[in-house]
């Protein structure tokens, strides 16, 4: 296919060409400041590196190993670390260590998970994608390990997924696979950013984990500073950017709940507007331009990542913001979100769900909640939107299964705050 060219004073001309060249002077690759990108150093991480590596060391001298699970928002460094410290020991004990690596958003089912780990394993694998049942693919995956004589370590990315959708005993089965009593033996890291994940285990699944965890505390600004820095040292020179561009992108970050992700992101998105304005330098106007592009493209990516059930949580809480501006309550909330299910005709969840998806949707920063004493009639939780509603919404209807409730209007419901 030929390049669309246009005609500018009789010369045709390239639309690409007025990119070709560019004042900024990169040293290194943009892809440093990509969150792919695997780096050797993890500022203010030592200590969390320390206790894995402590409790993986068995490993390098055929002992087993506790299972270990990552707690921490996003953003905060906890696959980066996991990918690092498992790297670090394969490096140290050879071949004798196997990790395989499984992300329970893409991969949800125990059948998913373990067809990986036996992708993992050298050897022939005759296990299918489909139509085996799980006893016979738990059976071959037990000879196979055995046969193997290598040690597994399985990393579980976003191990509450795998239980929200499965239940308990789809952690169970996995569990039981890499426990001592099958003689095959493993170690599996889960890494969850859901803080309640271990205590709503059954008790069967508890006993089974014998783990140790791990806590990723968000980022301040101060300390994504000293991750932004090194990165953006090798991407340009010195007289290529503003402190206070770093400064910037440093301080956005930290008010996102200390999240690293974005606090690249934001850097990269400035370079690249620089680039694209032929400037000679990074700016704080780049960033804040940045910003702006970026807010949007998360917002969709986290809104459409969402279960159903917390789409429409969170749609609740729009439509009750809209007759009530200064935040709507838990009970508001919960059953314009039960209202809204019936429209659709799925069955609601408990009040006890609802109340973990709004939790859930705080911890992601689509909403902020406050409790508020209201005297003789108790204490109760106010929810209000943190991002542009009208943008949040249209995502959310995007779903086709919600379509249907993109002529909805929050109801109007008595408030025992209104009359105090």
């Amino acid at each position: 296919m030929v390049v669309s060219i246009m005609r500018s004073y009789g010369v045709l001309m390239n639309p690409f060409d007025k990119y070709e060249t560019q004042n900024i002077a990169l040293k290194g690759d943009l892809s440093i400041l990509s969150v792919i990108h695997q780096p050797e150093e993890f500022p203010h991480r030592e200590p969390q590196i320390n206790t894995m590596v402590a409790s993986l060391s068995g490993l390098i001298r055929g002992f087993s190993a506790n299972n270990l699970l990552i707690y921490g928002k996003t953003g905060t460094g906890k696959t980066s670390v996991t990918k690092y410290v498992t790297g670090m020991l394969e490096e140290k004990v050879g071949d004798k260590v196997i990790t395989c690596y499984v992300n329970c958003q893409t991969y949800d089912s125990p059948y998913s998970i373990l067809v990986n780990l036996s992708k993992c394993i050298p050897g022939d694998s005759n296990i299918p994608p489909s139509g085996w049942t799980l006893d016979r693919i738990y059976d071959e995956l037990v000879i196979k390990i055995k046969g193997s004589g290598k040690i597994l370590i399985l990393i579980l990315d976003e191990i509450d997924k795998l239980v929200e959708k499965n239940g308990g005993d789809s952690l169970y089965v996995i569990l039981k696979l890499m426990g001592e009593d099958t003689g095959a033996g493993g170690t599996i890291i889960g890494i969850t950013n859901d803080s309640s994940f271990y205590e709503r285990l059954d008790p069967r699944v508890k006993s089974r984990m014998s783990r140790e965890s791990v806590m990723f505390s968000p980022y301040n600004a101060e300390e994504l500073k000293d991750i932004l820095y090194p990165r953006v040292t090798k991407v340009l020179n010195p007289e290529s950017y503003d402190e206070a561009a770093i400064s910037l992108c440093a301080a956005i970050g930290a008010r996102e709940h200390g999240d690293a992700r974005k606090a690249i992101d934001l850097m990269r998105i400035s370079i690249e507007m620089a680039i694209r304005e032929s400037s000679d330098k990074v700016s704080v106007s780049h960033v804040y331009k940045a910003r702006d592009t970026l807010e949007i493209d998360v917002i969709r990516e986290t809104v459409k990542t969402q279960p159903t059930h917390s789409k429409i949580v969170l749609l609740s809480v729009i439509l009750s913001g809209e007759r009530h501006p200064n935040s709507a309550t838990t009970g508001e909330v919960s059953s314009l979100y039960a209202d809204l299910c019936r429209d659709i005709g799925i069955q609601p969840l408990t009040s006890r769900r609802v109340s973990d998806y709004i939790s859930e949707l705080e911890d992601f920063g689509m909403i902020n909640t406050t409790v508020k004493s209201l005297g003789r009639y108790g204490r109760t939780r106010y929810i209000k939107i943190t991002g542009r509603e009208n943008d949040i919404k249209r995502f959310i209807l995007e779903d086709t299964e919600l379509e249907p409730l993109k002529d909805i209007k929050g109801t109007r419901q008595f408030r025992l705050d209104e009359n105090i």
